[in-house]
């Protein structure tokens, strides 16, 4: 009986690390956990940013996920393009009553090859350093029922439960980036995470059914000017491969210039209410509004409608994220 129940516990909370990845609806606003090729590709010379998701909080113990990341270019190029940039970032998932989780941190460098003013190539790696963890005192175990009734203070006769395991993997992406005349950008990637396909799916024993797979993905997003209003509408595309498990995602925003620059100052000196959504194929419609001040500035928040299997129990309610991203220059 204790082994069942333990083989069930494993299965439940490690299903997610195994079968996929921490994601978030709004993937283009956390750049180093979606490609390491991301680290100082933009314009400015620093970028912070902060990510919050909280999935399926209606159902019980809801997945909280925390991101955060600091990357800039540390070499340019003669166009001013960045050349090399350097990067890290943080997160923390968790779930469940015994709070099982991963905590991650990751180092990430990236390489590009200026081909034109319009036109530049990076390829990426990512060094990261992991943890999975559970804390299991809010259990009930077989062996603390004494017949009738549930008494905490009886041993629960498991000895070898692992509390914690840390982890070393790698990542690597490639990423192309289109620039327009007024610096809006068309951004077409792919990454490879988890490369080294480490056996800390769970908390198992390294077993086979511990391995974490690798984690493919391909992404895009592109600004495209709307004749001479200022305004923008911006597609995207999420694909995301790992083990048995797949999403794919489409959508778009309208990027709607609010008038605070001047007629000379342009797009990098803009602020802009951004609008719109993403359907993710079986599983979500997602509601976006985001406002940039300034291009210095942005936050954005999303709200996930559950259409999966899981919307009767979830009542169709699914995720609700935020997002924080402070770009600036050091003159």
């Amino acid at each position: 009986m204790k082994k069942i129940f333990y083989i069930l516990l494993i299965i439940s909370i490690g299903f997610t690390s195994m079968g996929q990845g921490i994601h978030f609806s709004q993937w283009y606003e956390a750049p180093l956990l979606l490609n390491p090729a991301n680290a100082g590709s933009y314009f400015g010379d620093y970028r912070a940013n902060i990510n919050y998701r909280n999935q399926w909080a209606t159902v019980g113990n809801s997945y909280k996920t925390i991101f955060a990341s600091y990357d800039m270019p540390i070499r340019r190029n003669d166009r001013d393009q960045k050349a090399t940039g350097i990067g890290v970032s943080f997160y923390n998932d968790k779930a469940g009553k015994t709070n099982y989780g991963r905590t991650e941190g990751t180092i990430s460098l990236s390489q590009s090859v200026s081909l034109s003013k319009k036109m530049d190539l990076s390829v990426g790696l990512g060094f990261e350093y992991g943890q999975v963890s559970a804390i299991y005192d809010k259990l009930k175990w077989d062996n603390q029922y004494d017949g009738t009734k549930y008494d905490e203070s009886l041993p629960t006769g498991e000895n070898n439960l692992n509390e914690s395991s840390t982890y070393f993997d790698m990542n690597a992406g490639f990423l192309a980036r289109f620039f327009g005349r007024k610096k809006n950008e068309t951004n077409i990637g792919i990454s490879i995470l988890n490369a080294t396909q480490t056996y800390k799916a769970t908390l198992a024993n390294n077993g086979s059914d511990d391995q974490r797979s690798m984690r493919i993905i391909g992404h895009a997003v592109s600004e495209i000017p709307i004749s001479n209003t200022g305004n923008y509408i911006i597609p995207t595309a999420f694909f995301s491969l790992q083990g048995g498990s797949s999403v794919i995602a489409l959508g778009a925003t309208y990027k709607l210039n609010v008038g605070m620059q001047s007629r000379h100052t342009g797009y990098y000196n803009a602020s802009f209410l951004e609008f719109g959504g993403i359907y993710r194929h079986k599983d979500a419609i997602v509601a976006i509004v985001k406002f940039d001040w300034f291009k210095k500035i942005q936050f954005g928040a999303s709200y996930d409608i559950n259409i999966s299997k899981l919307r009767t129990a979830s009542v169709y309610q699914g995720g609700f994220e935020l997002s924080l991203i402070w770009k600036g220059q050091f003159n």
